[in-house]
């Protein structure tokens, strides 16, 4: 891309502040397609192929970096308040550490504007509560989801971590991420209205196939507008 991602998010957030509330919710030219997943579901990797599949970025770790931005805050010790870490914990560690007091709100309304910024361009927009922000936009909004069993073997084989501490660590970033959402957004994470579609990936034999037939799904809800 001749222009980088942080740029992109930049141009973005400015213009989700300075444009018209109906022209920012006009579909854009390439589809949007949020996605929440579960820790060792294989969201990550799906998430991959659906931008490769319509050229398009993935948004993850560049929400942060955006906020971080916009805040005018350091990235690192940010990341604490991000969606798989317990942020109640660290809010006092990050004044501590940092001497810069990031409120709740504040946070919450810079992440809404950086996903609705995102949502004007196109790409895949990975967690971080962004199905509840979309949630009347033309956004395909996934979830992808398994069981802990099963998510734990695939972060054992992937992290070289023996069986019972693969679904210590599954366990904990899903509850996480959950408690992210519902403090953030009070909305469920297990709410299956909240998603345009729910795959279970514990019988899925390969996510490139998975990925495929979820790219069919983008036609049933996207419409760019002419």
């Amino acid at each position: 891309m001749a222009v980088s991602v942080q740029q992109a998010i930049r141009a973005m957030v400015v213009a989700a502040h300075t444009e018209p509330r109906e022209q920012r919710e006009r579909c854009p030219d390439k589809p949007v397609i949020v996605l929440s997943r579960d820790y060792g579901s294989g969201g990550d990797e799906i998430a991959r192929r659906l931008a490769e599949r319509f050229g398009v970025p993935v948004y993850d770790r560049e929400i942060l970096e955006a906020i971080a931005q916009r805040l005018d805050a350091d990235e690192v010790a940010l990341r604490q308040l991000d969606e798989s870490i317990d942020k109640g914990r660290y809010l006092w560690l990050y004044r501590l550490i940092t001497s810069q007091d990031v409120s709740f709100e504040a946070y919450r309304r810079t992440l809404i504007n950086v996903i609705l910024g995102l949502a004007r361009v196109g790409g895949v927009i990975v967690g971080r509560g962004a199905h509840v922000v979309l949630f009347t936009h033309c956004a395909l909004r996934l979830r992808i989801c398994g069981t802990s069993p099963r998510c734990a073997r695939r972060v054992a084989e992937a992290e070289g971590l023996d069986l019972t501490a693969a679904r210590v660590k599954v366990l904990d970033i899903n509850r996480n991420r959950a408690r992210f959402v519902w403090d953030y957004f009070r909305s469920r994470l297990n709410d299956p209205s909240q998603f345009d579609l729910i795959l279970n990936t514990d019988r899925t034999v390969s996510l490139e196939a998975a990925a495929d037939a979820l790219a069919a799904m983008v036609a049933a809800v996207y419409r760019p507008e002419p």
